[in-house]
């Protein structure tokens, strides 16, 4: 039950975090609210998948971090954060509104981008992270539980 408590409270952190984002400032500098819209989710979608590479790369390689832990973070904060479903309504929109060039630059560009992202996270969380949270553990002997 506990798990579930967790992805709650992640996912709620998650979707009003991707919400703030949204609405707070366009990352594209247009006045196209579309465009700016679209743009804005792929920037949100791609540094989700840079979090989440990072995140199960480091959680793949310690076991003092508890699962329901894990779960609330990737599942429900990053899954909340970042979201499928907004990707395609935007690419939806995007193609309803005659931007053929654009739709398939976008759809494109997350899928790729996205890929290659959570891969760039997952060597972040490898190479960089993971050492540093090990020579703070072994420095001051602090427990992730």
């Amino acid at each position: 039950m506990k798990k579930y408590y967790f992805i709650a409270a992640g996912g709620s952190i998650g979707a009003l975090l991707r919400y703030g984002f949204k609405t707070s400032a366009a990352f594209l500098p247009t006045t196209d609210y579309l465009l700016n819209s679209s743009f804005d989710i792929l920037v949100i979608n791609l540094f989700g998948c840079i979090l989440l590479g990072t995140l199960n790369a480091v959680f793949s390689k310690t076991e003092r971090i508890s699962p329901p832990l894990k779960l609330g973070v990737t599942t429900g904060f990053v899954g909340a954060f970042t979201t499928f479903s907004t990707f395609c309504k935007e690419s939806l929109d995007l193609l309803d509104a005659g931007y053929i060039s654009t739709f398939s630059y976008y759809v494109a560009a997350s899928i790729i981008l996205g890929i290659v992202a959570v891969y760039i996270g997952h060597q972040i969380g490898h190479r960089v992270v993971h050492p540093i949270g090990q020579a703070i553990v072994s420095q001051f002997s602090f427990d992730y539980n």
